[in-house]
């Protein structure tokens, strides 16, 4: 993997914690970076699909998708956010019909 050099500006108190966290994991502190940032982004681009998919943007399947998350442990994250599940009309009517006969 190729690497960049960035900078970026952080609080005081963001330093200690990274310091404190590289010193507790014992572990490099440009790879504790790299992994929170990492971490960070990964529930960025949750929150962010979550979103969508609570505004009726994106279905269940495409939030899976750009998540990363299997179906079932995206339901689970729904759940652990209290996000309501959205269930398609059309889903609705063929799993109506079915039962119906």
């Amino acid at each position: 993997m190729a690497f960049k050099v960035t900078t970026v500006r952080l609080p005081e108190e963001t330093i200690e914690d990274l310091e404190d966290l590289t010193n507790k994991l014992q572990r490099e502190r440009s790879e504790v970076m790299r992994e929170a940032i990492q971490i960070g982004i990964g529930e960025m681009k949750l929150r962010l699909a979550l979103e969508l998919y609570k505004k009726g943007r994106i279905s269940f399947g495409r939030t899976a998708e750009l998540t990363g998350l299997s179906q079932r442990d995206l339901f689970r994250e729904l759940k652990r956010r209290n996000v309501p599940y959205r269930y398609g009309e059309e889903r609705f009517s063929e799993e109506a019909k079915q039962l119906v006969g």
